[in-house]
């Protein structure tokens, strides 16, 4: 039911079941706050043709309709709008590189660790060299132990060439090693999308990545909107000191309007209750003048 009413708002825009008898208004439904600006300038990174759903990256919630962008490029007040949502654009990109480039620093310290513990396989050739030779250095330690006391010159010998075999077979090991090492290939991280690879083949087959193509797009953007952020910020600064001000100065207003009308509604208290006293003292004059009617008959009487 959810995903039918998102489908409906991206097709026809928000508000799309109410009966709007201002033209006006059905022509600027890409004003609402459901409305996603960053797509209406250009590029949601949120979009799931983009990162949303990828990475972490959550789908982005509002309205992306090609309707509402439709209206909006040939809106007449377009202009002074596009800078608004071209700013919210950059901070949107701003946001997903810096995920990004978080995500890449994070690879190539994992790498460095990786890299430092590891040793590559050797060829089986160096191995079986490397093997020999240590077999035959604790065959030698072993005929030395078997040795009787009285060949003690023997067993020194047979125990010298065993260390000095042995200390051959390790320094071979380090120095093929090293070789091992050095012809490896090694893992990279695009400086684009974050992915790691291995070798040539790899990086071409992860250039076809949706994630590279993304950021790839993601980048060239921010780079084609990064050089007016400071100018829009500072638009944006003085335009909402403007609205703070002339909030200010309608507040101001309805105080002073508010006031005026104060001494109005007390005047009319003081005229309703004037009325009040002279009703009741009208009433009083009447009552007094029928007691003493009252008072005279008696007398006759």
């Amino acid at each position: 039911m959810n995903k039918a009413r998102a489908m409906l708002d991206a097709l026809m825009g928000p508000s799309r079941d109410a009966v709007v008898k201002d033209k006006v208004k059905t022509k600027e439904k890409f004003k609402d706050p459901t409305v996603c600006k960053p797509f209406l300038a250009g590029m949601c990174p949120c979009d799931p043709s983009f990162l949303g759903g990828k990475r972490n990256f959550a789908v982005c919630e509002k309205i992306h309709s090609e309707i509402m962008k439709e209206q909006y490029e040939a809106h007449h007040e377009r202009k002074e709008l596009q800078w608004e949502y071209e700013l919210a654009c950059v901070h949107s990109l701003e946001y997903a590189v810096r995920e990004c480039d978080g995500r890449i620093a994070n690879e190539r310290a994992r790498i460095r660790d990786d890299w430092g513990r590891r040793r590559p396989p050797l060829p089986s050739k160096v191995i079986d060299v490397i093997s020999k030779m240590k077999r035959e250095s604790s065959a030698m330690f072993k005929q030395a132990e078997e040795l009787d006391d009285d060949q003690i010159k023997e067993k020194e010998s047979l125990i010298t060439r065993s260390a000095e075999l042995m200390k051959d077979a390790e320094a071979y090991e380090e120095v093929e090693t090293k070789k091992a090492i050095e012809a490896a290939i090694p893992e990279e991280v695009c400086d684009v999308c974050g992915t790691a690879y291995q070798g040539k083949a790899s990086h071409t087959a992860h250039l076809q990545f949706k994630i590279h193509t993304a950021y790839s797009e993601i980048r060239t953007k921010l780079s084609e909107l990064a050089p007016n952020k400071a100018d829009w910020e500072k638009r944006k600064k003085e335009k909402f000191d403007e609205d703070a001000k002339q909030k200010r100065a309608e507040d101001w207003k309805k105080d002073q309007e508010k006031d005026e009308e104060k001494p109005k509604k007390e005047k009319d208290r003081d005229r309703s209750r004037g009325r009040s006293k002279d009703r009741s003292r009208g009433k009083r004059d009447d009552d007094d003048k029928d007691d003493r009617g009252r008072g005279r008959r008696r007398d006759g009487d």
